[in-house]
């Protein structure tokens, strides 16, 4: 752990070790997940010789042990809340609990945090867009807004019609939903006459994606709404990790409720970092019922512990979720990321959605974009032309029919890749 001659940090570390201590008394007792995995820490050189702990680890321990695994520190009926991941990795959903003390935990980051940076309290009408499944991001949007005193309004069950036409009926001033939804809604509400920059919707949150992190999509958003649009990191199985503040640049991280690090490659050594490029591993310190040690989100990030000008204490993730560590396609050679064609595709308002296609062809990597469009053909020669000039590759752009492309409700799968 590197030096500061800061006393914040020194305070903000010492706090994180004697956490981390306190809980590992419970974990080693009775964890049995953990129990073989860990040994008492006693300082952060401890601390750094502790294994990562892997998606693909927690998902081998619930297959062999099913439906809840074993990464369960007390007996069941102290848990009071089940929730599982989206899948949309492609694994299996993760399913996860929660005691009561550790769904406290998650609603007072999210009142704290992530509502907090909003400036979202008892006089908002926070409109949810989702549909309210097993899915975490729901739940706790809604614990935090109820935390903050705001009135919810629940867009569960409602199609997307209905949803545009309730903002503007309730008066719905704050926006929760996936960046890549928020542009659906905006869409279909024009396409019935409903525009909602006039709707009192002031500030919109959102997760899932990189999107509200990528300069062009959160523009988009912003003018689609006449609002501000924040962003905010968390999983299911990890807890509500970050948020944007009022510079728009990138995330927070709520170091006062995690320990974060950095790595590189995909094997990385026991050697780790607590900023730079890399992927994002993490440790919570609130969810004792079943904790992640030393977990490696398979995010990619950059994170700097520069001073922010909005005066937040905690590290940044400049630019935000980058993009996931398995998602990195090849182009003649040049490694990309879907956050980096998003950011180009977005600046064109014609293009209402796209798909990166991935395919393996005679040995080399062939990528095209499909883009769906409105008023018009698709921007094609400029879009190849600024990819190239922005990415050094060339990326060929198909358009396709209207209504072509999936509209999810949850996270988008920007990259497609098809077996030849």
């Amino acid at each position: 752990m590197p030096r500061s001659s800061t006393s914040s940090l020194d305070r903000t570390r010492a706090d994180q070790l004697k956490r981390l201590r306190g809980g590992l008394l419970h974990v080693l007792r009775s964890n049995r997940f953990y129990r073989q995995r860990l040994h008492d820490v006693k300082g952060w050189d401890d601390f750094e010789r502790l294994p990562f702990t892997t998606k693909a680890d927690l998902a081998a321990d619930q297959a062999a042990e099913p439906p809840f695994g074993t990464n369960l520190t007390f007996p069941l009926d102290h848990y009071v809340r089940l929730h599982q991941t989206s899948g949309s990795s492609g694994q299996s959903p993760l399913r996860w609990l929660d005691t009561a003390e550790s769904w406290e935990w998650w609603r007072s980051i999210w009142a704290e945090h992530v509502y907090g940076s909003a400036g979202v309290g008892p006089r908002d009408r926070v409109f949810l867009a989702f549909s309210f499944g097993p899915f975490i991001g729901f739940w706790s949007a809604f614990a935090g807004a109820e935390k903050v005193g705001a009135l919810i309004i629940s867009g569960g069950a409602m199609s997307t019609e209905q949803r545009a036409r309730a903002i503007m009926d309730l008066g719905a001033t704050v926006l929760c939903s996936t960046p890549t939804y928020a542009l659906r809604l905006a869409e279909v509400a024009t396409s019935i006459g409903i525009d909602l920059r006039a709707s009192p919707i002031r500030v919109s949150i959102h997760a899932g994606e990189p999107g509200a992190s990528i300069p062009a999509t959160r523009d988009a958003i912003d003018r689609a709404f006449g609002a501000h649009a924040m962003d905010h990191s968390g999983m299911t199985e990890l807890g509500p990790t970050g948020f944007s503040c009022v510079m728009r640049d990138g995330l927070h991280l709520v170091e006062s409720e995690f320990i974060f690090e950095v790595i590189q490659g995909e094997h990385p050594s026991k050697a780790t970092a607590f900023e730079g490029s890399g992927e994002l591993v993490a440790t919570n310190l609130g969810r004792w019922g079943t904790p992640l040690v030393r977990y490696r989100t398979g995010d990619r990030v950059e994170l700097s512990r520069a001073p922010c000008p909005c005066g937040s204490p905690f590290p940044k993730l400049v630019g935000g979720i980058l993009g996931r560590v398995d998602d990195m396609f090849t182009v003649r050679g040049v490694n990309l990321y879907p956050s980096q064609v998003e950011d180009i595709v977005r600046r064109h308002p014609q293009v209402v959605e796209f798909v990166i296609e991935h395919r393996r062809e005679r040995q080399m990597d062939e990528v095209t974009l499909l883009v769906e469009c409105a008023n018009g053909a698709a921007p094609a020669t400029r879009l190849e032309s600024e990819l190239r000039q922005a990415l050094g590759a060339r990326i060929p752009v198909r358009q396709v029919a209207a209504g072509t492309l999936p509209r999810p409700e949850l996270k988008a799968r920007r990259l497609v890749r098809i077996d030849m």
